[in-house]
């Protein structure tokens, strides 16, 4: 009994830990959109701000950190409704095709923020799916998202490929880069949960460490998988495996 009471402090003390760790993590996150919101709004609102192009400049600032704050948002109630057991689910019949291109507006944005290239490549005869595919068009976009945050090159000219592909395991979503690569200790915790703290999240890309975290859950929830290719060459790529019909 003393042991298993041992492992069960031991076991509050890590989540308390995490819970901390994000917190403050998250914390940090919505500190930055919402001083640049107070900023430029403020600015604007008083007429302080009279040319033309610097007002549509801080205007499409105020746009993108919405996004990056609906995005952070969106990612940490999606993964608490599946902690509770209530993750909502939205089953449709959709061709691949046709899912693939409701979506590629929403990334060619994302990427177009950074400088780089969207490259999509489809595979013949993909045909359809049926799944939740909100949930599939979630962990495209983190994907994508993650590629934008760690896998650019910092001369610029970076691609990001998404393609989809169909064999005997089911369609299969490969997202890839041509960054460095994860690093082996990375690898590790890559899909762990809040795995940043806040001294990580102010001296690195923007984040708390959920969007993996999240992709691999959903993926699992609609019965897949999501992976992390073998490395080797040049950049990362992640695998999202889906059941075929």
């Amino acid at each position: 009994s003393l042991i298993a009471l041992i492992f069960l402090l031991r076991g509050v003390l890590r989540l308390s830990e995490r819970r901390a760790a994000f917190v403050s993590s998250v914390t940090h996150e919505l500190r930055t959109p919402l001083t640049t919101f107070r900023l430029y709004s403020e600015m604007l609102a008083e007429g302080m701000v009279t040319d033309e192009v610097k007002k549509q400049e801080y205007l499409r600032t105020m746009l993108s950190e919405s996004e990056r704050l609906n995005h952070l948002v969106e990612n940490v109630l999606s993964y608490a409704r599946i902690e509770r057991g209530n993750a909502r689910s939205n089953v449709e019949t959709l061709a691949v095709d046709d899912l693939v291109e409701r979506i590629r507006p929403v990334l060619q944005r994302r990427v177009d923020q950074e400088g780089a290239a969207l490259s999509i490549s489809l595979a013949d005869d993909l045909g359809k799916v049926t799944s939740d595919v909100t949930a599939i068009e979630q962990i495209l976009f983190n994907l994508i998202d993650n590629a934008c945050k760690y896998g650019l090159s910092e001369n610029g000219g970076s691609r990001i490929s998404l393609r989809a592909s169909r064999s005997k395991s089911g369609l299969t979503f490969e997202v890839s880069d041509e960054g460095q690569g994860i690093a082996p200790l990375e690898r590790n915790r890559l899909f762990r949960a809040f795995h940043k703290s806040a001294q990580e999240a102010a001296h690195s890309k923007p984040g708390v460490g959920l969007g993996l975290a999240l992709c691999r859950r959903l993926a699992r929830a609609l019965g897949g998988e999501l992976r992390l290719a073998k490395e080797g060459g040049k950049g990362a790529s992640f695998l999202l495996t889906l059941p075929s019909e």
